[in-house]
Formats: C-alpha cells, sequence, structure tokens
C-alpha cells in the first residue's frame, strides 16, 4: 500500500469528499479543510491536496499538489480534474520522497565546511534524457513528437517490447509514454517491470489512452503507472503534462548527483566508502534538528555483523568489508550509511517512520542471510550474523543518546550464521 502520509485535502464539495475518502482507504491520514485555510491547531501536514482556488500563505512551505485547473500558487504538481484518488496517491508518493532528497543534500553540504574541508564541486545540470514511445505506431505518436519538439525534447520510437527495453538498458529517459492501443495489458506489463527495476523505478510511465475515460485506471496506477494522457489530448496539454513528468525525473537525477559530491573523502570510511563516526554523528545533528524544525520523522537502524568462529580472523575482516561495502547500496542516496566499528554499523533515514525502517532492516538481513564468504576452509564458506534495531529518536534527542537508544533497542531481525 504504500507510506502513511499525513495531508490536508482543501476543498469543499462531493468530489474532493470523495477524493478524501479514497485516500483514506490508500492508507493517508487525511484531514479535511476550507480552501481558506487549514484548520486551527498545530497539523505536521506532509503534503496539501487542493481542489479549488486557495491562498498563497495556506500552501506556503509544503508541498502542494493541485487537482483541476484552478489558481494554484507554488503547486510542485497539478493533474487533471476528476483524477482518481489512486493516481493522486501515486502523485504524492513520489513529490513527497523527491522533495526529501532535494533536501538532503542542501543539508548535508553544510557540515564539510564546518569540519574544515572543502564541498565538493556540484556536477553539471543534467541534459534532458528524451522520451521513449512504446507501443504499435499511431497517428498520436506524431503528435507527441510534434508537441515534444516545441520543447526541445527527443522522442524515440519502440514500437515492440524487445527494443524499448534495450533502449532503456543504454541510456536513461526522462519519460516513457506506452501506447494502452491495441493491447492495454502489455503496457500495464512494462509498468510493472519498470517498477520492479531500480534503475528505472522513478523513470514515469504515462499511459496514452484511446479517450479521457479509461476502464483500466485503477489498474494501471495500481501497477505504477504515473499518469494517463488521452490520445486526443492537444499539443499544449501533451507537452506540459509529459515535460512536468519529465522535469521531475531530472530533479532527482540531479539530486543524486548533488549528495554524490557531498561524499568528501575525508569523512569515508576509506576500505568501504561509508561515512566515518565522526562525520556521522555530526551530519546526524544536523538531521535531527531538521526533523524537529520540519515536523518530520527519522528513523534509525542499527546493524551489528558478526562471523562465526571457525572462519577465523583474517575470513571475519574481508567479510566485514564486504558486507559494509554492500550496504551503501541498500538504502536511498538521501540517507546516511555510516560505520561505527568493525562489525557495528547504522542508517539514519530522514522523513521515515519506525515501521517503514523495519523493512530497509528485513531487507539487509536477507541480502546477508544469502551471501556466502570463503573461510579459513575453502570448502566451508560462511555467513555472517546480522542483527538490526529500529528506533525513532524522541525530538530533542542527543546524537550519542540517539545512537545508544537505536542499538539498544529491541532486535528487528537476524541472519541465521552458517
Amino acid at each position: 500500500m504504500g507510506r502513511a502520509y499525513s495531508i490536508l485535502v482543501l476543498a469543499e464539495g462531493d468530489l474532493a469528499i470523495e477524493a478524501a475518502a479514497g485516500l483514506r482507504g490508500l492508507g493517508f491520514a487525511v484531514t479535511m479543510a476550507a480552501p481558506d485555510g487549514p484548520p486551527a491547531g498545530p497539523a505536521p501536514f506532509e503534503a496539501v491536496v487542493s481542489f479549488s482556488p486557495v491562498r498563497a500563505d495556506t500552501v506556503a512551505d509544503r508541498i502542494h499538489l493541485a487537482v483541476g485547473d484552478h489558481a494554484a500558487p507554488g503547486a510542485g504538481a497539478r493533474l487533471q480534474a476528476g483524477a482518481p484518488p489512486i493516481q493522486i496517491a501515486a502523485r504524492l508518493r513520489a513529490l513527497i520522497p523527491l522533495t526529501v532528497q532535494e533536501d538532503a543534500p542542501r543539508q548535508r553540504a553544510e557540515d564539510p565546511p564546518a569540519a574544515g574541508a572543502a564541498p565538493g564541486a556540484a556536477p553539471p545540470g543534467p541534459d534532458s534524457g528524451g522520451v521513449l514511445f512504446v507501443g504499435a505506431p499511431c497517428p498520436a505518436f506524431l503528435r507527441l513528437e510534434h508537441a515534444l519538439r516545441g520543447a526541445n525534447v527527443d522522442t524515440i520510437a519502440a514500437f515492440s517490447t524487445f527494443t524499448a527495453f534495450d533502449y532503456l538498458h543504454e541510456r536513461a529517459f526522462d519519460a516513457v509514454v506506452l501506447n494502452t492501443q491495441p493491447d492495454p495489458d502489455l503496457a500495464h506489463t512494462v509498468c510493472s517491470a519498470m517498477r520492479r527495476n531500480t534503475r528505472l523505478y522513478h523513470t514515469p510511465a504515462i499511459l496514452l489512452t484511446r479517450g479521457e475515460a479509461y476502464a483500466g485506471a485503477d489498474e494501471a496506477f495500481a501497477r505504477g503507472a504515473s499518469d494517463l494522457l488521452s490520445a486526443s489530448a492537444g499539443d499544449e496539454e501533451m507537452r506540459q503534462r509529459v515535460t512536468a513528468l519529465a522535469v521531475e525525473r531530472r530533479r532527482r537525477r540531479r539530486a543524486k548527483a548533488l549528495l554524490e559530491a557531498c561524499r568528501s573523502p575525508a569523512f569515508l570510511d576509506q576500505c568501504t566508502d561509508l561515512f566515518a563516526p565522526a562525520f556521522g554523528e555530526r551530519h546526524l545533528a544536523s538531521l535531527l534538528d531538521h526533523a524537529r524544525r520540519r515536523d518530520q520523522t527519522l528513523a534509525l537502524v542499527a546493524l551489528t555483523a558478526d562471523a562465526p568462529e571457525h572462519c577465523g580472523p583474517e575470513h571475519a575482516a574481508s567479510a566485514l568489508d564486504q558486507f559494509a561495502a554492500m550496504l551503501r547500496h541498500c538504502v536511498r542516496s538521501e540517507d546516511l550509511a555510516v560505520r561505527a566499528d568493525a562489525g557495528r554499523f547504522w542508517l539514519a533515514l530522514p522523513n521515515t517512520r519506525a515501521e517503514d525502517a523495519h523493512i530497509v532492516a528485513a531487507r539487509v538481513a536477507a541480502i546477508a542471510e544469502c551471501t556466502a564468504y570463503e573461510g579459513r576452509d575453502p570448502l566451508q564458506p560462511f555467513r555472517l550474523s546480522v542483527t538490526s534495531h529500529v528506533s525513532e529518536p524522541p525530538v530533542g534527542a542527543d546524537v550519542r543518546a540517539a545512537l545508544a537508544r537505536a542499538f539498544a533497542a529491541r532486535p528487528a531481525a537476524r541472519a541465521a550464521t552458517g
């Protein structure tokens, strides 16, 4: 179902009420309010969804998704009127993490200068990767190509799924447009395949439909579609709808590149490329302060890895280094992964609740469980035993106290030693 974000819905009328009910059914914590302002009292909403005109001060400094063509100052994204709740949910679950990912480099870049190191050079902005059209040729493809050419966006056609995935593995696209005619199931299958691929997971998938009403809308969004676009849409609508999602894809790549530029060698564990304890604790203090000011959650995952005695100390040390090097690739670029000592590690996950952090901990433990290392006896490989502990530091927590509490928390998962 996905993360249970806290959402403020600003609108009046049956459509907004139905949308709010649908979002609740999809796991969101929803509060309704009139368009002229949120309810009185503190309410830490992670995003605002508006269905009718709103004041600028009502949505200031908030993630704002507008549904319809009303006046929506500062809206980070817009959906067409009548968008189903599952589509609104999909857009929110893309926009909220994107905002967190863009916050992360700004925070992380502040700490190297404070510790006496020059920040890394900012990478150049990502070039447009173009748009890939997948499916049977049709007049709408030529119209789409013409519309995107007006925005200086290249369109490449792949008239079979085999050719499409060849293209997708060769280069990065900003968006993929999938023709649902004559086979909508094929378009849905491609959506699912993209969402199962870590490299393609964030690439928008837009379904080109015959008309405004699409019978398979719920299934399409459940499979990972980002938007539905009618083949009869005008050039300007086609251009705006596709380029809006393409720009978000480039923003995500830019944020990831900025985070990589923040990885100063002075603050890394040289054997594994994880952050070293001193910088990790300094940056955790920044993350805790940011979470307090934004009224966001932050989860800590403490990991303890042990090798069996029969493998020998040299092989145990090598296995722990390999596990640590793997650990960085098990988390998002905005997460902080730190090696505390030879066999202890911790992760700080911004804007993440404990229940979601347990999933990360279980994934790490599962990878450890299926990874064999060479021991003293080549005929007797071994596995590491990994215990994970998850906690949410309380507001105002001290860094050392938060880490001690994380390592002392109830174990979340354990991978058996072999």
